[in-house]
């Protein structure tokens, strides 16, 4: 009697939202805009009850018209109980366009799809190469078009960004909609090799030395500079400059250079496992998809003979499957374990475990991304989760202290801490806040301790490392030879830390007893006491020891775990780091260690087109051991690169080229996550640099008709990236700077640019040690080159080197030896030509003489190359100078500042150039050959004209200033500097210290002359000239200066107003209550009348 439903509810050719039910009154749907009318097709749930339609005359078809049309449907059962239907029908207009789907098949879109949003973008792996675009349209009289798109609807993607455009026209043809979605693929992993040098030359990121990736130009530079997007955003990151010519970067200064991408994706490449026998040659696009199947990829299951059949494993493990040990330690709770015991729980061990995961799973998911910033709700940072995890570890060691698992989880969680505070810069507030502080406390003491005695002993400004060590080993002896023991057992403990801190590897972080590294190694060593017989403790426990340079111990634990697991790589390669570190190994030993170190890279290769669940149990008992942030690991692979090349002969597959471009891929990779400035990221650098300079040495002994242009490119990388890096200054960092100067200007003696750069390679040189007689000569010739430099502005690369290069010693000494070299080789061809016996002899003569050391550094030996990668990770009895490393680099310094001992292989770069690449009287051949290789590399900068620069300049002034004789041409250069570049601060800062002294005035209007931007965009380089005009009037009191006032504003509305509060005080004490009112009313952009204002001048009495 009162069922008033319908129990059939349709609307002919439409699709109800929801689809019809009884108990659901209301629906939508959507009409075409081609559909006059519908029918409705209506039955009754009741014979009994009756329906009427609310709409339009009431019958069962519908008019419609544009837009909404509302129909109402009422049902009126037997008892007269009513119940309405109502159906929303849209119907589109012919000028309509828009989609009513838009589908990346297996991927997702952000966000996530609405017709009324038009921009997308979507992340996928980098072995993706190819997918599916499906549009859908309300109204099949729309037309839908893919740009970029197949038939199918599959579109190819570039290496790094692929922008498809989906464009939906009305059914009248009046009006049309496009869709965009930016489709971004992960960075390729490892380093491409292009078929072509000129790929390889014309594609290489300065950076990472490999494919660019997201390739991005700087806006008017001049010639382009290209560089990855990652890498230019880590860069300009730490100063707004271009990386090349430290000019600032003005708004829009980004430019995508798509068309780069397109060339370059479609550009042939090798396998990344050619060196395992891989001959297929493909598209870079392709590459990533085409390695995740490749033949040749590593062997997932490495041969356990590899390890059975060595020497040592039969002589320690035939007949025992166990080595002594002489680790000795004792489980014990440490202090700072018993304040991570909080948890609140009754003993479920399994509970605790189960918060533990979930939490480290929460740290992981909330880790920052480069450029994130980094502010948090209290109790949701990254390390509140890492800590809860390492609170709930500890909690259920204390209920369970006899289970190595849980030591040895807690380690792995207080490993992972170290990683999170070094990369990504994350401090804790809670966690130990009074020992972080206190830390942070001591080393800002001890520095400007160091720098105290530094100036006591004549070391001024900031001097190098060296210089800190040098000048504390004075005040040491000094104060023993008073008697003062005390004090000077004070002076060695700064000795011993600071030279902790100038390590490049991890061997401060885990000798650090306050640190994280070194309580997750002790936590590694309760686990292993407690089950010595786990591999995988022995691996933590061993590479931990193996940094700290206790080889002979680490050496035991790694080989006792490689008897336990032979076919790990994570062991085999830790094993082979541990034999080089040993005193005298041999031939064989370190040919075994280029086997492990090789499958331990490898494995490393391959596990980026692994599943991840593929290996799952190998990859979480390693952890960090094979992780490319890994310093330990990044420097181990150095070594293998220097071994691999002792080794040549030996038949291994693994050229140290790719090593080092391995490397140096990773370790680029690794920086740029690196949010913080500290030790990791510093040592991370060195890895990248050492990876950057074996390269060019690599690059110096092949011979290509596009080597001098590719050099030249290569050192102007280098030395952008040791200019720009957070290392502290230290005299292998400058001499590592100034080879590479030398080297690009070897390769191009009258490029204007190069000789620049190593204008500003001298003028470090001699900063780092002014009053010595090296540190004036390197004065001399960086104002010989700067000179230059601006001489050859306007003037062709080709001709004769310029005179003030000439006239420089290491230029001179590079000639003599080239001549040297040239008559050698030609008494080689003579004597070969007299006949074979005596051509055999002199050969041998011959191959002795290449090997002769020059200016530029001679090829290293092969005994030298063994050890040119041993920053961190020394070989052999070089891994044994631990203690000795710091104090030697203290030593007394020769003619040129440089140490007396023999300089490190890797700062001595290998002089292969003919006598027509790089002496005088062959220079113009030299310079054909340079046109020439422009010309094949398709070189699109000005035809070899040197252009003009303010940095030569800049550099000249800068050494001038240097002495009070030669200020006022000094300062004539700094006029030219704002003249050619006004947008650069450093001349305007500069030019005002000079003429502070004299006429403070003078350097006011000097700042004066500054193009600021309005105070709403000022930066605070900015705000540096403002605070500076602001300081020199209040210091001569010029309270009625016109520049005061808008400068206090703009300084105060940058700065904040606590910037100004002395001020403040000042010009109250003064009564310049006018002034005041006018700051603060500026400041916060209102009138001096405004009300709230007059209340605060009221309370101020400033009226």
């Amino acid at each position: 009697m009162d069922n008033c439903d319908l129990e059939k509810l349709l609307v002919d050719g439409v699709n109800l939202c929801p689809p019809f039910q009884p108990e659901i009154t209301v629906y939508t749907a959507t009409v075409p805009s081609g559909v006059r009318s519908v029918t409705l097709a209506l039955l009754t749930s009741d014979s009994g009850a009756s329906y009427r339609i609310l709409c339009g005359d009431g019958s069962r078809t519908v008019k419609l018209e544009d837009g909404l049309n509302q129909v109402d449907v009422e049902v009126t059962s037997e008892d007269g109980t009513l119940k309405k239907y109502s159906i929303e029908l849209t119907k589109l207009s012919a000028s309509e366009a828009s989609l009513s789907a838009l589908v990346i098949k297996r991927q997702q879109l952000h966000p996530a799809f609405s017709p009324d949003t038009h921009e997308y973008s979507c992340q996928v792996n980098f072995d993706c190469h190819v997918v599916t675009v499906e549009a859908q349209v309300p109204d099949h009289n729309m037309q839908v078009t893919v740009k970029e798109a197949s038939s199918s609807g599959s579109v190819r993607l570039n290496v790094g960004d692929t922008l498809v455009t989906v464009t939906v026209s009305s059914p009248d043809g009046t009006n049309s909609q496009v869709y965009t979605i930016l489709i971004t693929r992960e960075q390729i992993p490892l380093a491409v090799t292009f078929c072509e040098m000129n790929d390889q030359m014309e594609f290489e990121c300065p950076v990472s030395l490999s494919a660019l990736y997201r390739p991005f130009s700087i806006n008017q530079s001049d010639p382009k500079a290209v560089f990855s997007a990652p890498y230019i955003d880590m860069l300009t990151r730490r100063s707004k400059v271009h990386p090349f010519t430290d000019r600032p970067l003005g708004d829009s200064w980004k430019v995508p250079e798509s068309e780069i991408d397109n060339r370059m994706s479609s550009a042939s490449v090798k396998c990344f496992f050619a060196h395992r026998g891989c001959e297929s040659v493909l598209k870079l696009a392709e590459i990533g998809a085409h390695a995740k199947d490749c033949p040749s990829r590593p062997p997932v299951n490495l041969d356990t003979k590899e390890v059975t059949e060595t020497s040592w494993y039969k002589k320690h493990f035939t007949s025992s499957r166990s080595l002594e040990i002489e680790t000795k330690h004792s489980l014990q709770v440490q202090n700072w374990e018993k304040r991570l015991q909080t948890a609140v729980d009754e003993g479920n061990i399994d509970d605790l475990c189960s918060h533990a995961e979930s939490q480290i799973k929460l740290y992981k998911e909330q880790l920052p991304k480069p450029g994130d910033m980094m502010q948090y709700e209290a109790g949701h940072s990254p390390l509140d989760y890492l800590e809860q995890a390492a609170i709930h570890y500890a909690t259920a060691i204390k209920f369970k202290p006899r289970d190595y698992k849980l030591h040895f989880l807690l380690g792995k969680t207080l490993e992972e801490y170290y990683y999170a505070t070094e990369m990504h810069g994350l401090k804790k507030r809670v966690l130990e806040e009074d020992d972080q502080n206190l830390n942070e406390a001591q080393t800002t003491g001890r520095q400007e301790e160091i720098l105290a005695i530094c100036r006591l002993h004549g070391f001024l400004g900031t001097p190098t490392v060296e210089n800190q060590l040098k000048a504390l080993d004075k005040e040491f002896n000094h104060l023993k030879e008073q008697g003062q023991s005390g004090k000077a057992d004070y002076v060695q403990t700064l000795f011993i830390w600071l030279s902790k801190k100038a390590g490049k590897d991890r061997k401060a972080g885990v000798c650090d007893e306050e640190g994280w590294l070194h309580r997750a190694f002790l936590k590694y060593l309760d686990a292993w006491s407690l089950s010595p017989e786990k591999w995988e403790l022995n691996l933590q426990v061993g590479r931990l020891l193996l940094l700290q340079g206790k080889s002979r111990e680490a050496l035991q634990h790694l080989l006792s775990a490689l008897a336990l697991a032979p076919s790990q790589a994570a062991l085999r390669f830790y094993m082979g780091l541990a034999v080089l570190q040993q005193d005298g190994a041999s031939v064989e030993e370190e040919r075994e260690a280029i086997l492990f170190l090789q499958q331990g890279l490898e494995y490393v290769m391959d596990q980026f087109f692994t599943s991840p669940d593929q290996d799952r149990e190998q990859k979480q008992d390693a952890e960090y051991a094979l992780s490319t942030v890994n310093v330990q690991f990044l420097r181990g692979c150095l070594s293998l690169g220097a071994l691999v090349s002792k080794h040549m002969a030996s038949g291994q597959k693994m050229r140290p080229v790719l090593v080092y471009h391995t490397v140096a891929v990773f370790a680029a990779r690794a920086v740029s996550v690196c949010v913080g400035r500290g030790e990791l990221t510093q040592q991370l650098e060195w890895v990248l640099l050492d990876a950057h300079f074996a390269l060019l040495e690599a690059l110096m002994q092949q011979q290509s008709v596009i080597r001098q242009a590719w050099i030249a490119q290569r050192c102007q990388a280098l030395t952008a990236l040791i200019r720009l890096s957070c290392i502290a200054p230290c005299r292998e960092l400058l001499d590592m700077q100034e080879k590479v100067c030398e080297v690009g200007v070897m390769t191009t003696p009258r490029s204007s640019t190069a000789l620049c750069l190593l204008g500003l390679s001298q003028l470090a040189q001699y900063d780092s040690d002014p009053s010595s007689e090296s540190g004036l000569a390197a004065m001399a010739d960086a104002c010989l080159s700067f000179q230059a430099s601006i001489a050859l502005e306007g003037s062709a690369l080709t001709g004769d080197p310029p005179e003030q290069l000439t006239n420089q010693k290491w230029w001179k000494d590079h000639v003599a030896e080239e001549k040297e070299k040239t008559n050698r080789q030609a008494g080689v061809k003579a004597t070969e030509a007299a006949g074979p016996p005596e051509a055999t002899a002199a050969g041998r003569a011959a191959g002795r003489g290449r090997g002769a050391p020059g200016r530029g550094g001679a090829r290293a030996t092969a005994k030298s190359a063994a050890s040119a990668p041993a920053r961190g990770v020394r070989t052999a009895a070089a891994a044994k100078q631990t203690g000795q490393t710091a104090r030697g680099a203290a030593a007394k310094s020769d003619g040129r500042g440089k140490s007396p001992v023999k300089a490190s292989p890797k700062t001595q770069l290998s002089s292969c150039k003919s006598k027509q690449e790089c002496s005088p009287p062959q220079a113009e051949p030299a310079a054909a050959s340079v046109k020439e290789e422009s010309s094949l590399s398709g070189a699109s900068t000005p035809a070899l004209i040197n252009v003009q620069s303010h940095a030569p300049r800049l550099g000249l002034a800068r050494v001038l200033s240097r002495s009070s004789d030669s200020h006022q041409q000094a300062c004539c250069l700094y006029e030219e500097v704002i003249t050619l570049a006004p947008e650069v601060h450093d001349a305007y800062i500069e030019l005002a210290n000079l003429l502070e002294k004299s006429d403070p005035l003078a350097a006011v209007d000097v700042y004066s002359r500054f193009p600021l931007k309005p105070v709403n965009e000022q930066t605070f380089d900015d705000a540096f000239i403002t605070g500076e005009i602001v300081r020199i009037l209040m210091k001569q009191e010029l309270f009625d200066h016109p520049q005061l006032a808008s400068n206090l504003v703009a300084y105060g509305k940058v700065m904040g107003l606590s910037c100004l509060e002395k001020y403040i005080d000042i010009l109250d004490r003064r009564f310049m209550t006018s002034l005041l009112k006018t700051v603060y009313a500026g400041i916060h952009d209102k009138s001096v009348d405004d009300e709230d204002l007059q209340e605060f001048f009221r309370f101020k009495c400033w009226m």
